[in-house]
């Protein structure tokens, strides 16, 4: 039986992670690109698999990516018009109700059911939640986490598009 509920694989960690710190550094702006390579280092990510994430949130218009030596990723849009939830549909799927926890040969049908079990109704609440943080939220939290140590960019940071010089990991 496939109960389906709503399941964060590490993929997704590191794309809100990847991406939080991209808000971050970037002051949620959209096209201002940071290197994958500093991405990778600063939240302790492998470089491959950060790029293969990184790839499905381009196909997806979360950011974009540009080659070269002043290349990287950038957000496609502003940090606050990004949610958690777009992030994860964008690794690991669009989110769908999963199958009734009671018969699995039916799927969940939400709040029609005429017993929406507790379990269901929980998924929901975190399905919701996940659609109302934003990036924004989330690079606000990160910029003052105790534990914050930044990237350690080539950019001089007098510049006002430098990215910001915090520190910081996943």
């Amino acid at each position: 039986m496939n109960t389906g509920c709503f399941n964060l694989n590490r993929g997704g960690e590191y794309a809100i992670a990847a991406l939080t710190r991209l808000a971050l550094e970037s002051g949620g702006v959209p096209g201002r690109p940071i290197p994958v390579r500093v991405l990778a280092e600063v939240q302790a990510i492998p470089k491959s698999f950060l790029s293969k994430i990184l790839e499905l949130c381009t196909r997806s218009g979360l950011i974009t990516s540009k080659s070269g030596a002043n290349g990287g990723v950038a957000l496609a849009k502003p940090a606050s018009e990004i949610s958690l939830l777009d992030i994860l549909e964008a690794c690991e799927g669009p989110y769908h109700r999963a199958d009734c926890v009671f018969y699995g040969e039916r799927k969940c049908e939400g709040t029609d059911c005429v017993v929406f079990c507790p379990l269901r109704e929980r998924e929901e609440d975190v399905r919701i939640s996940l659609a109302r943080t934003t990036l924004a939220e989330m690079a606000k939290s990160l910029e003052i986490h105790p534990l914050n140590v930044g990237p350690k960019t080539e950019q001089k940071s007098d510049s006002p598009d430098a990215p910001r010089q915090s520190q910081g990991g996943r």
